[in-house]
């Protein structure tokens, strides 16, 4: 597989990451209605805090997505990071799915981000040979 079209790949992974982000940074209540429904928006001051600084995070690991399309061969940690936290993104959907606590909306953004980290495992297999120094640093 060529070092082109995994930048591609991350690049696309940036700014599914950036979409998310700011949505969450700038249109909070309707993202999060979105994703858990009416009667899991409470506009409590303390839910908004701690949905816009998820929002943060996946702000940040959009940027790190982007760095790892700019060279592929580096930041792998990020990747690393990035594929653990969007299974584990999957699994808490899944259990507030099944508790009717999110959306089938809110559900299939979380499939989305499964497919992306099954795409970060693939690109962290096909890549091993090539690690230099570790397979976190590249």
């Amino acid at each position: 597989m060529s070092d082109r079209l995994f930048s591609r790949m991350f690049f696309l992974a940036a700014l599914w990451n950036f979409v998310a982000a700011l949505g969450g940074l700038f249109r909070y209540e309707a993202q999060f209605r979105l994703l858990f429904g009416e009667e899991g928006y409470t506009g409590d001051f303390h839910q908004a805090l701690l949905y816009r600084s998820f929002a943060i995070a996946v702000l940040l690991f959009g940027i790190g997505y982007y760095l790892v399309s700019r060279d592929t061969s580096q930041n792998r940690g990020i990747v690393w990071l990035g594929a653990a936290g969007k299974v584990m993104v999957f699994v808490f959907f899944t259990e507030a799915i099944l508790k009717d606590k999110a959306t089938m909306i809110g559900w299939g953004v979380s499939f989305g981000d499964l497919l992306w980290a099954l795409l970060f495992f693939w690109f962290l297999y096909r890549t091993k040979d090539r690690v230099r120094v570790s397979n976190l640093i590249g």
